[in-house]
């Protein structure tokens, strides 16, 4: 692109339309060109970019930058001031994870105008937004964090609503005011209860999606709360923070994503050993889940029951009390018995 056009495919995803292109100097037939020569690509009809190699990124991040290419394309293509961005399309926008979403097809909310319903690639809904519902994001209106949240969970299944809630909650600019303007505000929507269970069930200490599809999994599993995010030290020190520990059952469960203990190099994975035999020798059963047993739930689940049973006889004792750092504002800590105390002691940790 010359250097006209690329100042304007810098303000817009690195998208252009063939308007654009035009007025910017070049013909139909140089486009044409760079089309079939593979300099440029078509992002939809009129829209286009410079082609760009994600064979290096993972499938679910090339999936997540094309989508994003598709969200400035169809937004390009609309009258300005008539659409916002909305629904996973904003999500995958403002960089929470999305789970199970259709990325070839962009969501926007027109504001004015056409009916709601597919067309072309882009669904579009209607409504009447107000300005707490609407942000900017690489210069595009889309609807704010909390807003985007409610609309998924309106219209995604459960799981894929609290994989984004989940994320979403962790950040700054979601808050308890607005959670509860929402949540009386989509309290008849299709999809209101839905909403309603989203709400009450994400919790920002869920710290990667596959820790909440496991969370979820624990939860349709009939399984007690576990806590989340609990710290463990030994008489040596701080041992790990753990994914879900089950107080009452003496169980510790991690979830092992593919990329969490830097590959599998070798170094880590002594380490993380290390770690798991600290855990053990607390009197901590310890199960871990990867990806693949999250596909199946009953398997996975008579596993974590297994190590429930093996931990009966080696219970903590009674007088242990422990912290929800929900409650607290800090996470759980808990001493391992001293070889010289005998005991069990229950501890903040340093602040």
């Amino acid at each position: 692109m010359n250097g006209r056009l690329k100042a304007i495919a810098t303000r817009q995803g690195g998208v252009v339309s063939r308007a654009q292109a035009m007025s910017a100097g070049y013909t139909r037939e140089q486009i044409h060109r760079r089309l079939t020569d593979g300099r440029w690509e078509r992002i939809r009809y009129g829209q286009y970019a410079e082609r760009s190699d994600t064979r290096h990124l993972p499938s679910w991040e090339r999936g997540l930058v094309a989508h994003r290419r598709l969200v400035h394309a169809a937004m390009n293509s609309m009258r300005p001031g008539t659409a916002v961005v909305s629904h996973h399309s904003a999500l995958v926008l403002h960089g929470v994870p999305v789970w199970l979403a259709d990325l070839s097809e962009v969501q926007l909310t027109r504001t004015a105008g056409a009916r709601s319903g597919p067309r072309t690639g882009v669904r579009h809904h209607w409504s009447a937004l107000s300005a707490s519902d609407l942000t900017t994001v690489d210069g595009l209106a889309v609807t704010a964090l909390a807003r985007a949240v409610v609309e998924v969970a309106s219209t995604s299944s459960f799981e894929a609503a609290v994989v984004s809630a989940d994320a979403a909650f962790r950040r700054s600019d979601v808050n308890g005011d607005e959670l509860r303007r929402l949540r009386e505000l989509t309290d008849n929507w299709p999809g209101g209860p839905r909403i309603r269970a989203v709400l009450d069930f994400a919790d920002p200490l869920s710290e990667s999606v596959g820790e909440t599809r496991l969370r979820i999994l624990l939860h349709n599993e009939g399984f007690p709360a576990p806590t989340l995010q609990a710290e463990f030290v030994d008489a040596d020190g701080f041992v790990g923070r753990v994914d879900f520990w089950f107080p009452e059952y003496n169980t510790v469960v991690e979830f092992d994503g593919l990329t969490k203990y830097g590959e599998g190099s070798r170094e880590v994975l002594i380490r993380e050993k290390m770690r798991e035999d600290r855990l053990r020798a607390l009197g901590l059963e310890v199960v871990r889940i990867t990806w693949a047993d999250l596909e199946h739930p009953a398997r996975t689940a008579m596993r974590i029951r297994q190590a429930f049973d093996r931990a009966r006889p080696r219970r903590w004792p009674a007088d242990l009390s422990w912290v929800d750092v929900r409650d607290a504002g800090f996470a759980p800590r808990i001493s391992g018995a001293n070889p010289a105390s005998g005991g069990w002691t229950h501890q903040r940790p340093a602040t």
